[in-house]
């Protein structure tokens, strides 16, 4: 028996606050999600069992990322959730770029849609829990999923564009994958790739193009579909977290959680945005500045 309906996939570009929203929904007790021990162990769904460890009766040990709050010195190995992009890898197969594809074109076959279901099956009964949840950044990929996941509710977290940006440009990841090419794939016009190439050197620039990538493609994807979207904007979010957290609950059909209130309680919600979105550090050129408004001409 299937107990994987109305999956909750949030999503957004990286850096723009989904860590931290997806950590406190996921702390509510109905939902099962990847965890890091997937993503270690992507073709074991009985790893999944190890949650059970972690959260039971007697106790209650959660893992998050170490990125704004203090976490123990267990945190390596607690169970906690993860985008498990290894895991994707494995069932979706070679021929898909899941981590790095727009996947605007992409499909899964009828059998490629039975295997990932049959997986994140699994991962819910494994972790004894009712409805299953995730989060993905970067591209939505929203028609890849709708296509295995057709009940979906999606929440989109958007933060404004300068300070996530700057966020890209000073995080070790992009300084490695993204500063100096298009880390994203599958959706640039031969000249915008052509572009890039030429401009390698000019990280504002070519992050301000693969931003817009990722906010025009999305636009296009949620409206050309019938699933359920929730925006939520990472600013509102700071301004009022419970009201935010309590929004996204209400939208995917969710009740109030005591874990998600006493998790909420311990941590403290920092505004990341705190130069301010004019004095964010990024060099705001007129270049910069048309791309992200689509008036560059290529």
């Amino acid at each position: 028996m299937e107990n994987i309906s109305k999956p909750l996939i949030i999503f957004g570009s990286g850096r723009s606050g989904t860590t931290i929203i997806s950590e406190i929904v996921f702390r509510h007790e109905s939902l099962a999600w990847p965890s890091n021990y997937q993503q270690g162990f992507p073709s074991i769904p009985q790893v999944n069992l190890l949650r059970s460890l972690f959260e039971n009766k007697l106790w209650r040990l959660h893992g998050q990322k170490p990125q704004l709050n203090k976490v123990s010195a267990l945190n390596k190995i607690l169970f906690k959730p993860a985008e498990a992009y290894a895991f994707w890898e494995y069932l979706t197969g070679p021929s898909i770029d899941f981590s790095r594809g727009f996947l605007v074109n992409e499909r899964p076959t009828d059998s490629d849609i039975k295997k990932i279901r049959k997986a994140f099956n699994k991962l819910v009964s494994y972790q004894f829990k009712k409805r299953l949840a995730f989060k993905i950044t970067g591209p939505s990929r929203v028609g890849y999923l709708t296509s295995i996941f057709p009940d979906a509710v999606f929440v989109n977290i958007v933060r404004d564009p300068l300070p996530t940006i700057n966020s890209w440009l000073n995080v070790e990841f992009w300084q490695d994958k993204g500063k100096s090419q298009l880390w994203w794939t599958g959706a640039y016009t031969p000249k915008e790739m052509e572009w890039a190439t030429a401009n390698s050197n000019e990280p504002e620039l070519l992050a301000a193009l693969q931003y817009k990538k990722l906010m025009d493609v999305t636009a296009a994807e949620m409206k050309g579909k019938e699933a359920q979207f929730l925006t939520i904007r990472y600013e509102d979010f700071v301004a009022n977290p419970s009201a935010t957290i309590n929004n996204i609950l209400s939208f995917a059909g969710l009740e109030s959680s005591p874990m998600i209130d006493e998790y909420m309680a311990g941590i403290k919600i920092y505004n990341q945005n705190k130069q301010g979105a004019d004095n964010s550090g990024v060099n705001t050129s007129t270049a910069l500045t048309d791309i992200l408004n689509g008036e560059f001409a290529f």
